[in-house]
C-alpha cells in the first residue's frame, strides 16, 4: 500500500509541477472591419501595475547619477539595443557593429541595472534601420501611389528611410525582438520609437495583401474617397496583428514581459492631427503600458483644457489600466527649447498627468538648473504612490471620444480640430469645470457590457458609429441610461459613409433635414448627401445664430438661468437641420442673426424607454472650446444632470481652476480617491492667446474645498494625503461631506470604504 502511494505520488508530481500557462490575452474587445478573428487585449504583468512611470536618459547617465536617480524612484530605463544604425549587441540578424560602442557595454549596463533593481526597457526604433534598408529594398515603406521605391544617400544618411512594418519587415522586426529576448532574459520591457505604419504605404507587399484580402489595389491617399477610408481599416488591423504576434513570442519566452513603448495615438494633440491615422487607438490595448510624450507648448494648446484631456484619454485608450505620459520640459515649441523654464512647472506638468490617470514618466537627466526640480517632483510623486495604482474611474457619466470619427469624419490634419475634436474638448472642459465625475471612454466601449456601469452617456459630435453600436446605445437607453448627443452624431458608419439619417434618430428623437444657413432656408435634403460629402461640408456650418432657450425647459436653471434670463443670445458654431420626431419637445431654437428664414430646434428632449435623452443639434460642446459663451457650460451641464438616472457619486463645490477626478482603487481593500489639482495660472492671460504656454513659477493656495460622497458605500475615514491628516466628517441624509482646508498644487482626499 505504502509502495504504491509513493509511485503515484512519484509519477503525480511532475504533472502537479506543471501548471497550464497563462494566456498572453485578456478580455475580448469589439470588432472593427476587416477583424479576422476576435480581439483581445494584452494581459498586462503585476508589475507594470505596480509602475507609476519610467525614468527615462539612465543609459546616459554615470553610476553615481544612477544610483540617485533610483533613490528618488526610478524603477525602470532605457537601454539602447539597436538605433537606427546597428545593433548593440552581437546580433546574428544585424550584421554591421557600431565602431563607437564596444559589445560588452550592453552587459555592463544590465550587470548594473540589475545590481540597483532597475528594470530594463530595451529601445529598437523600428520605423528606421539603415543596415535592413540597405539590404532590402523591397522592405521600404512607399508613402505614395507608386512602385517606385524610394532611394536615400546612404553616405549621408546611414540610418535610410522609414521601413513598412505591414510586411516581412514586421516579421524581421519580431524576430529582432525574440533574439534579444533569449541573449538578455532580464529584459523586461521594450520600447519603439515610432511603431505605426505612417497612414498608407503603397510597396509590393502590401499590394498584394490588400489585392489578396479585398480583390481590389489600395486607391489614393484620399480621405474623401470611401475605398481609401476602407484601405485604412486594412491596413490598422494588419499593423495591430503585428503587435499581438509580437506579444505572442514574447510572452511564451518570458510571461512577464511587457511593451512599455510611445504611443502615436493616444492624446498628445499633434497626433490627434495625423489623419490619415498612423496607429488606431485600439493598438493601444495591445501594449501592457503606452507612454505618451506630453508637449505643453503652444503648438499643443498647452494653455488650455487640451493637456488634460490628453491625460484623461491616454489612460482611455487601455480601458484604464496602466498608461504613462511623459511631460516634456519644455517652454515653447518654436523654437524647441527649455529655456527660462521654472521648476515649480515641473511638478505641476507631472500631478496634472496623475489627476487625469495617466502616471507620469519623466527624463531624469536634465540641466544642473533643473536636476533638483526633477528629483523633487520625483519625490513628490512617490509620496502620492499607495493612491496611484489599482484604479479605475468611479463610473457615473462616459465622454466618448470616437478615433474613428476623429480620422473618417474629420478627415483633415487642419481641420479636424474645427471639425470634431472641438466637440470632445468642449464637452470635457464643461466636465472639469463643473466638476462632473467624467471618464473618457472609446469606439470599442459602445457595447452593452461596458455601458452598463454608467449611469450617462456622452456622444459629442460622435458622427461614426457603426450598427453594433447603435444597437447598444439604443439599449443603454431604453434601460434608463441617460444620454446627451450633439451634432451629426451617428450620421456615419464606421468608414465615415453619410447615411441618409441618423442611425440613432429614434434614440435622439429627430430625423435629419439640412445643413442650415444664416440665410434663407435652405432644402431639406441635399441629393448629394445620399452619395458623400465633400470638404464644404463643414465649412457651410460656421454660421452666427441667435439662440433662445424656453423658460420652462429643464436647462433653463441655475446659473443658466441667470446668464441668459430669457433673452435671446448669441450661438457661433457648427449646428444641423432637424426634423423631431412625434413626443420630442423642442424646447430652444436656433434662428438667424438676420432674421430671414425660419427658425429650427437647437434643444430637443425626449424619452426612450426608460432612458431621457437630451439632443443638441448645435455644437454647443464645440462652441464652448471655440468660442465660447458660460451660458454653454450651463446648458450642457444641466442636459447632463436631467438625464442622469442618479446622482453623480461624489460632488466638489470649489473653483472652475480646480480638476477633480474620482477614482476608485481595489488594492488592499477599497476606497473612493478624488484628486484636486490646482490649475491656477497667476500669469494666464497675460500674453497673445495663441502663443500663451503655462509655466507657472508660484502657488495660489486655495481654501475650502466641500466634498460630498453620495455614493451608497458604506463611507469610513476620510484622510487627506499625502499628508497623512485626517478630514472630520458631516454625515447628513445627502452624503457623507468633508472639508479640504487648504489645496496648494494636488492632493486627493481619500475615502475609505467599510464591509
Amino acid at each position: 500500500m505504502k509502495l504504491s502511494i509513493s509511485l503515484t505520488l512519484l509519477f503525480a508530481s511532475p504533472l502537479l509541477a506543471q501548471s497550464p500557462p497563462v494566456s498572453p490575452w485578456a478580455g475580448e474587445i469589439m470588432l472593427q472591419p476587416f477583424d479576422a478573428k476576435p480581439f483581445h487585449a494584452v494581459r498586462i504583468p503585476g508589475w507594470v501595475e505596480n509602475t507609476i512611470g519610467c525614468g527615462y536618459t539612465l543609459s546616459a547617465m554615470t553610476g553615481t547619477q544612477r544610483e540617485r536617480a533610483v533613490k528618488h524612484g526610478v524603477t525602470i530605463s532605457e537601454i539602447n539595443f539597436v538605433d537606427p544604425f546597428y545593433p548593440y549587441y552581437d546580433s546574428k540578424l544585424l550584421k554591421r557593429r557600431s565602431p563607437h560602442v564596444p559589445l560588452d557595454r550592453i552587459d555592463k549596463d544590465v550587470a548594473e541595472y540589475k545590481k540597483l533593481g532597475v528594470k530594463i526597457l530595451a529601445v529598437y526604433p523600428p520605423s528606421l534601420q539603415g543596415e535592413a534598408y540597405a539590404d532590402h529594398r523591397d522592405w521600404r515603406r512607399i508613402p505614395t501611389n507608386t512602385t517606385k521605391i524610394p532611394e536615400i544617400d546612404l553616405q549621408k544618411f546611414p540610418h535610410g528611410g522609414m521601413m513598412c512594418l505591414l510586411g516581412p519587415y514586421g516579421d524581421f522586426f519580431i524576430d529582432v525582438l525574440v533574439e534579444i529576448q533569449t541573449k538578455f532574459p532580464d529584459v523586461a520591457a521594450y520600447s519603439f520609437d515610432g511603431l505605426h505604419y505612417g497612414g498608407s504605404c503603397y510597396c509590393e507587399h502590401c499590394r498584394a495583401n490588400f489585392r489578396r484580402d479585398t480583390g481590389k489595389e489600395i486607391p489614393n491617399a484620399d480621405m474623401n474617397d470611401l475605398e481609401f477610408r476602407r484601405y485604412q481599416h486594412w491596413a490598422d488591423r494588419r499593423m495591430e496583428d503585428v503587435v499581438r504576434r509580437a506579444q505572442e513570442r514574447l510572452k511564451k519566452i518570458n510571461p512577464d514581459v511587457a511593451l512599455v513603448t510611445w504611443t502615436t495615438n493616444a492624446g498628445r494633440f499633434g497626433h490627434f492631427l495625423s489623419i490619415p491615422r498612423n496607429m488606431p487607438s485600439r493598438m493601444n490595448l495591445l501594449l501592457d503600458a503606452p507612454d505618451q510624450e506630453f508637449w505643453l507648448d503652444e503648438t499643443n494648446r498647452g494653455n488650455s483644457i487640451v493637456p488634460a484631456f490628453a491625460n484623461a484619454y491616454a489612460w482611455a485608450t487601455t480601458n484604464h489600466r496602466v498608461a504613462f505620459s511623459e511631460p516634456y520640459l519644455m517652454t515653447h515649441g518654436n523654437p524647441y527649447g527649455n529655456d527660462s523654464f521654472p521648476v515649480s512647472e515641473i511638478q505641476r506638468r507631472m500631478l496634472l498627468a496623475a489627476t487625469h490617470g495617466a502616471c507620469p514618466s519623466i527624463a531624469v537627466g536634465q540641466l544642473p538648473r533643473l536636476q533638483q526640480g526633477v528629483y523633487d517632483s520625483m519625490d513628490e510623486l512617490q509620496r502620492r504612490k499607495p493612491w496611484l495604482t489599482h484604479k479605475k474611474p468611479e463610473p457615473w457619466a462616459a465622454l466618448v471620444m470616437s478615433d474613428n470619427t476623429r480620422n473618417f469624419y474629420g478627415r483633415s490634419a487642419g481641420k479636424v480640430e474645427e471639425r470634431y475634436m472641438a466637440n470632445v474638448f468642449g464637452m470635457f472642459r464643461m466636465a472639469t469645470e463643473e466638476h462632473l465625475p467624467v471618464a473618457v471612454i472609446n469606439d470599442w466601449n459602445l457595447n452593452s457590457a461596458d455601458l452598463a456601469k454608467y449611469a450617462v452617456l456622452l456622444l459629442p459630435n460622435a458622427a461614426c458609429l457603426d450598427e453594433q453600436q447603435t444597437k447598444a446605445i439604443r439599449e443603454f437607453v431604453a434601460h434608463g441610461g441617460g444620454l446627451v448627443a450633439t451634432q451629426d452624431t451617428s450620421l456615419f458608419d464606421e468608414f465615415g459613409t453619410p447615411r441618409k439619417n441618423f442611425s440613432l434618430a429614434e434614440v435622439m428623437g429627430a430625423n435629419y433635414a439640412s445643413v442650415p444657413t444664416t440665410g434663407p432656408a435652405s432644402k431639406e435634403v441635399d441629393v448629394n448627401f445620399e452619395k458623400a460629402i465633400g470638404p464644404d461640408y463643414w465649412e457651410k456650418r460656421k454660421n452666427v445664430f441667435e439662440f433662445r432657450l424656453d423658460a420652462d425647459s429643464p436647462l433653463n436653471k441655475g446659473k443658466v438661468k441667470t446668464l441668459i434670463a430669457g433673452d435671446a443670445v448669441t450661438f457661433k458654431g457648427p449646428a444641423v437641420s432637424v426634423k423631431p420626431l412625434p413626443g420630442a419637445k423642442v424646447s430652444g431654437v436656433f434662428k438667424s442673426k438676420t432674421g430671414e428664414g425660419h427658425s429650427f430646434p437647437a434643444v430637443i428632449e425626449y424619452q426612450h424607454g426608460l432612458g431621457k435623452v437630451i439632443y443638441l443639434p448645435g455644437g454647443f460642446d464645440a462652441a464652448y472650446y471655440l468660442y465660447p459663451y458660460p451660458y454653454q457650460r450651463g446648458l450642457l451641464k444641466n442636459a447632463v444632470e436631467h438625464v442622469s438616472p442618479r446622482l453623480a457619486p461624489v460632488t466638489v463645490n470649489a473653483p472652475m481652476c480646480v480638476h477633480a477626478t474620482v477614482m476608485r482603487q481595489t488594492k488592499e481593500g477599497q476606497r473612493l480617491i478624488v484628486h484636486l489639482f490646482n490649475d491656477v495660472n497667476t500669469t494666464g492671460g497675460h500674453a497673445l492667446p495663441t502663443d500663451d504656454v503655462p509655466l507657472r513659477e508660484e502657488t495660489l493656495p486655495i481654501h475650502d474645498i466641500e466634498i460630498t460622497f453620495r455614493t451608497t458605500d458604506k463611507i469610513g475615514k476620510v484622510t487627506w494625503q499625502p499628508d497623512g491628516k485626517e478630514l472630520p466628517t458631516t454625515r447628513m441624509e445627502t452624503g457623507v461631506t468633508v472639508t479640504v482646508p487648504k489645496l496648494m498644487v494636488h492632493g486627493m482626499v481619500v475615502a475609505e470604504l467599510e464591509k
